[in-house]
């Protein structure tokens, strides 16, 4: 088994479904790359301005990247769509080929990862990872027999992946 190198931008493809679907679950990401209900007030929000999240879409947020030292990005998995604020940038692993999704995610769940973006985050007050920036990163990909060895466990704040049952 040789690991291939890859950037982000050849695995991916930017999704920007807005809300036409009448969806009113709004959600957020947060530090430990978990989907959480909002807790900002949502009355009088325009909710067609909302992107639509639906099952193995991601979403991405560069903002407070250096100040959190961790990349805020989530794979939703759920069958019910959710919605997130236009600010998220939100993807799908299109190069299934290349990468299963779940382990793309997994690749993320790592605080050598995220000590990654807080590197490359721009220094300002926010320290923000901008788009591109994310898109540049390489990542070493193995070859999909041996992504399909990777079970995940629990929640995504456990971060608990192991070597067993094939996951995808």
């Amino acid at each position: 088994m040789g690991l291939s190198k890859y950037k982000i931008r050849e695995l991916i493809t930017v999704i920007d479904e807005r809300n036409t679907f009448g969806i009113y679950n709004f959600y957020g990401i947060n530090i430990n790359k978990d989907f959480m209900p909002t807790v900002a007030n949502t009355d009088g929000l325009d909710e067609l301005k909302y992107k639509v999240v639906r099952k193995n879409r991601f979403v991405f947020s560069g903002m407070q990247t250096g100040r959190d030292k961790c990349i805020r990005l989530s794979m939703y998995t759920k069958d019910i769509p959710i919605i997130v604020s236009p600010a998220y940038t939100t993807f799908e692993v299109t190069a299934i080929d290349i990468i299963i999704p779940m382990y793309f995610f997994m690749r993320f769940l790592s605080k050598e990862t995220d000590r990654l973006g807080w590197f490359l985050s721009d220094g300002s007050i926010r320290s923000n990872l901008d788009w591109d920036s994310f898109c540049d990163i390489e990542i070493n990909i193995p070859d999909l027999p041996t992504q399909q060895k990777y079970e995940f466990h629990g929640d995504y704040s456990q971060r608990t992946f192991t070597i067993g049952a094939p996951c995808c």
